[in-house]
């Protein structure tokens, strides 16, 4: 009878332990984040979580590749002495967005988009770079004001399978108020405008010019002969320039210098801008036409 009853024991034990086994076993669903430099931990969000969280243990046969985003069912096994995660199965993995954070310097007035011709780019300059750029994409959630400077911290999304860019804004750094020039002023400012035309004669050839300076408010320029220098002023369709001043060369031979002064001297100068050229106006009559330098 003991020898009948220690054979059917020896014969139930490994039902009963393959049955603990699989007891012990179960399995759950996943989404893994992209852009993991190393791992584990991984960032996941279990079914039906809306938050990040991370997740400590290996996973085992998951070749995780930072460039994708994964939604994945994992097995876990426990032990006596631990809980072993293995890959059952990938769902899905789609390619990531491209996206990076960047704090940009936000300049104070719109410029001139030349495919949509309007003032619409905005002037931003990043950490690594020098120089001012522009973009005339909007940046998400971004209430801009001219007039101020800005530095603000941006996510920058690449989006899948194409070279399109889409910014949103992730905080305001700082905003301070600069200048009081209007948007038009820092068109003016990124080019060099040659007088072609005055008091309705070619001047070309005379080689006068003005250059802006929007941020400072300043111009500077020259008749063909003499420099020149001082501020200058826009309220609404009229320019002025006060506080000029020149060097005092002598101008031999024709020159148009005393032409030049006569009206930019005046205490207020109508203007528009119109086919590329920079237009000034004296009651209603066209006196100076200039052209942008785009060298």
């Amino acid at each position: 009878m003991k020898k009948s009853l220690k054979s059917c024991l020896l014969f139930i034990l490994p039902f009963l332990f393959q049955y603990n086994l699989q007891a012990q076993s179960s399995s759950f669903r996943i989404k893994v984040k992209s852009g993991l430099e190393n791992t584990p931990p991984y960032l996941v969000k279990y079914y039906n979580s809306t938050d990040w969280e991370n997740f400590y243990a290996e996973i085992q046969q998951f070749n995780y590749n930072a460039n994708f985003e994964y939604n994945i069912r994992v097995k876990k096994t426990r032990t006596a002495q631990t809980s072993i995660y293995t890959l059952d199965e990938i769902i899905s993995q789609s390619q990531a967005e491209n996206s990076k954070i960047v704090i940009w310097d936000i300049a104070e007035n719109y410029v001139y988009n030349p495919v949509s011709g309007n003032l619409t780019c905005l002037q931003v300059k990043s950490e690594t770079k020098d120089k001012w750029e522009y973009i005339s994409k909007p940046i998400h959630d971004f209430d801009y004001e001219e007039q101020y400077r800005y530095r603000i911290k941006v996510k920058q999304t690449k989006g899948k399978d194409t070279d399109s860019v889409q910014y949103q804004l992730l905080g305001i750094i700082s905003k301070e108020r600069v200048t009081e020039l209007p948007s038009i002023a820092s068109f003016l400012s990124r080019f060099k405008w040659n007088l072609l035309q005055l008091n309705g004669k070619d001047v070309a050839s005379n080689k006068a010019n003005i250059g802006f300076d929007a941020k400072n408010g300043t111009i500077a320029g020259s008749t063909g002969c003499n420099n020149f220098w001082g501020d200058f002023i826009i309220e609404g369709n009229l320019i002025s320039f006060p506080h000029l001043a020149s060097t005092m060369k002598s101008c031999n031979g024709v020159n148009i210098e005393n032409d030049f002064f006569e009206i930019i001297e005046r205490k207020q100068v109508q203007f528009d801008i119109a086919e590329q050229t920079l237009n000034f106006y004296i009651d209603g009559r066209l006196v100076m036409i200039f052209g942008l330098d785009r060298a």
